[in-house]
Order: C-alpha cells, then sequence, then structure tokens
C-alpha cells in the first residue's frame, strides 16, 4: 500500500535551483550516522527512475532545511514544470527491507489537478 509522504506547490526557487522538502517529512527518511545527504531513487508516473540528492545542512544546525538535488532540476525540464505546478511524493514497502519511492507531477488545469507526464 502507498504512503502518502507530502503534497508541495513549487516555488520559482524549486523550479530553478532546488526543491525545498518540508521539514516535517525529514523524519521520513533514514540518513546514516554521520551523513548529511542520501541518494533517493523515484519513479514517476511512466515509470521513468530519477535519483535525487536528498542533503541536509551539517553541523547539527538547528534549521536542517532539507532538500532535493541531483536529478531535481532534469525532472523540472523534461516535464515542463514551472512555479504553482505540484509534486507529489509517496513511498511503499519494497520485498525486503527496501523502500519504493514514487513522484508525481500535476499542473492545475480549470481547476482540477492533472497529472504532468
Amino acid at each position: 500500500m502507498e504512503q502518502h509522504l507530502f503534497t508541495k506547490l513549487l516555488s520559482p526557487v524549486d523550479t530553478t535551483h532546488r526543491l525545498t522538502i518540508p521539514m516535517a517529512n525529514l523524519g521520513d527518511f533514514e540518513f546514516p550516522p554521520g551523513q548529511h545527504a542520501i541518494n533517493i531513487e523515484a519513479t514517476d508516473t511512466i515509470e521513468q527512475q530519477w535519483t535525487f540528492t536528498l542533503s541536509i545542512r551539517r553541523n547539527n544546525n538547528p534549521n536542517p532545511r532539507p532538500v532535493f538535488t541531483g536529478q531535481w532540476i532534469r525532472f523540472v525540464k523534461e516535464k515542463g514544470l514551472r512555479a504553482g505546478d505540484r509534486i507529489v511524493f509517496s513511498r511503499r514497502q519494497a520485498e525486503g527491507d527496501g523502500m519504493q519511492y514514487r513522484i508525481r507531477a500535476e499542473r492545475k488545469i480549470f481547476n482540477c489537478w492533472a497529472n504532468v507526464q
């Protein structure tokens, strides 16, 4: 069963530099002790795989500010995303002990959210 992690409206910075992850969702990802960055493999709605690097500020900063980089900007460009669009990020338990992540891009059209392929 798929578990919704977060939905985020994209800001201009999200579409040009990096995606800021809601701080409340940082606990949804496991960082090995002493690490400040991990790779997240996510599959989109057309089954294309993307590798995002999830990183946080170092040195036990009280505001870790989690962000996606890596293939994030390529994802934005290939999907034609712009500020005001949104992404939906979810996960489900994979066989064994891993997690499978899903990312869906959406655009508001006539007051309804539609998938961006």
